[in-house]
């Protein structure tokens, strides 16, 4: 019954967040909210590298917090967006995940258990976690980061004969960079569309594994570069599909561009777990969690 008292606190959160935001700009949530979202995160990376009992309490707070954050985001997702009830609830069930995490390092600090698992997430979540927000919050790194890839996608198509280039960094909610085809206007580029998500994941699991470097150096340099020239690739397709074969953005992006993204994310998962086993180890025992008494 104990865990059920965790989830509270964020429940009460997504309650208020309706209601105290709905008619406040996304502007003003995220500079109210950002702040919790670092301090949430630094206490987690605080919690992964001291090794005391006081670990766990440390986690615990981290963890209700990190969830606490994310609370307030369906709002965003749904309200503030364009509606994405897909994410929407992926980011509630997120929020309870996350509670039971803090749970369960609750638990630790009562039993004196030091579960790897456990400490394999919370060092996986602060390394990914910190380095794609801070390209996400910091306007001139995130139109730095989208203005390479959109010139290198850019480059991959007038190499093949097509007239393609870019426009300047357009900052807003969404930094965005245009990408002409032909003089017009075909695609304008966000920070999705560099494929940071995915690299930084990968970047945190091979960071917090406990695995010999070799490995997960090799790893790690396997999965981001392929990433990133996958991420190129969608890119060139999407424009390709929406300019020469007159296929709508809806498809090509959303169907097309993510089942293919999904496909590879899953093979990279494989070669990952064949290469560092430790990795998918650490990801199975969290579902071990429920049996844990």
């Amino acid at each position: 019954m104990r865990q059920y008292l965790f989830f509270i606190p964020p429940t009460i959160a997504i309650i208020l967040a309706h209601f105290l935001v709905i008619n406040e700009s996304i502007e003003k949530i995220n500079i109210a909210t950002t702040p919790f979202l670092f301090l949430s995160l630094f206490i987690i990376g605080a919690g992964y590298f001291i090794k005391e009992k006081t670990k766990h309490v440390m986690l615990c707070y981290g963890w209700m917090l990190f969830a606490i954050y994310w609370a307030t985001q369906p709002e965003i997702l749904y309200y503030k967006g364009e509606g994405d009830i897909v994410n929407t609830l992926f980011c509630i069930a997120g929020v309870y995940f996350l509670s039971y995490i803090s749970y369960h390092e609750w638990l630790s600090y009562k039993k004196e258990e030091n579960l790897s698992s456990l400490n394999f997430l919370a060092g996986a979540t602060f390394v990914a976690g910190l380095l794609y927000f801070i390209f996400e919050k910091v306007d001139f790194l995130a139109g730095l980061l989208i203005k390479i890839v959109a010139e290198q996608t850019a480059s991959i198509m007038n190499f093949f004969g097509y007239n393609v280039t870019t426009g300047n960094v357009i900052y807003g909610i969404n930094t965005v960079v245009p990408v002409y085809f032909n003089g017009h206007e075909s695609v304008q580029l966000i920070l999705a569309c560099t494929g940071l998500q995915s690299m930084a994941v990968f970047v945190g699991v091979f960071g917090a594994v406990n695995s010999d470097y070799i490995k997960r150096i090799k790893g790690l340099l396997i999965t981001v570069i392929t990433i990133y020239i996958l991420n190129l690739i969608r890119n060139v397709g999407v424009i390709y599909g929406m300019e020469i074969l007159g296929i709508n953005f809806y498809i090509m992006h959303n169907v097309i561009g993510k089942i293919g993204s999904l496909i590879a994310l899953i093979v990279l998962a494989f070669i990952t777990f064949e290469m560092v086993p430790e990795i998918y180890n650490n990801i199975s025992a969290l579902f071990d969690l429920t049996k844990r008494k």
